[in-house]
């Protein structure tokens, strides 16, 4: 059996680099295409992740030029409203609770639901 993989997003080659990783958070995701995967299938939404929740259910994402937290726990998610870039990001996740200003997702798949 493979190893699992992990993708240690915070060295990606397009990155300036200025902000560190957020504490409480990781980039360094273990077995990333697989909670990608996960994320589209809950969301509907191309997911691109960012950052994981160190000993938590929460993933933050990019899926076009936008920026999405997810609960897995909870199943709920959330359109970032106040970053347009990975510095940014890191910035307002860095400050804690009112750091980001979000937008609650419609339930995906809940036209499914009877």
């Amino acid at each position: 059996m493979s190893p699992p993989a992990v993708a240690d997003l915070s060295k990606d080659v397009h990155l300036s680099g200025s902000s560190p990783v957020p504490k409480g958070w990781s980039a360094k995701l273990l077995n990333p295409k697989t909670v990608q995967t996960m994320l589209q299938y809950s969301t509907g939404l191309t997911a691109n992740l960012e950052l994981a929740e160190d000993q938590g259910s929460r993933y933050i994402f990019l899926s076009g030029k936008d920026y999405y937290l997810w609960n897995t726990a909870s199943e709920q998610g959330w359109h970032i409203l106040n970053v347009k870039n990975r510095d940014e990001l890191y910035s307002n996740v860095a400050k804690g609770k009112g750091g980001l200003k979000l937008e609650e997702l419609k339930d995906y798949g809940d036209d499914l639901e009877g």
